[in-house]
């Protein structure tokens, strides 16, 4: 089923990260990030919990910070949701997603 509009992690992640200067579609260089999603994660293993996977916890916050800027930009452009057509996407990420 195609959305609207991409999830954020998808604007986000169509950005250089201003804090790490990674490019666009690559990971951040977060390691503290990474390694405290570890441990949680180890820790959820040891109760019996399933890994928490939300993927915008390893990203630094001022790459998400632009992602939500431009999701909202092409928000406020779109039709309103009424006036949409079914399956058709609203972004202007192009083939950066």
């Amino acid at each position: 089923m195609v959305t609207a509009f991409p999830t954020f992690h998808e604007y986000a992640m169509a950005h250089t990260c201003p804090t790490c200067k990674v490019k666009p579609g690559e990971p951040c260089n977060a390691p503290q990030k990474i390694a405290r999603r570890k441990a949680m994660n180890d820790l959820r293993a040891r109760f019996g919990h399933e890994p928490i996977s939300e993927p915008s916890e390893a990203l630094h916050m001022t790459r998400q910070t632009v992602g939500i800027r431009h999701r909202q930009r092409d928000i406020a452009a779109a039709p309103w949701p009424e006036d949409r057509i079914p399956g058709q996407r609203y972004d202007t990420l192009g083939d950066a997603s």
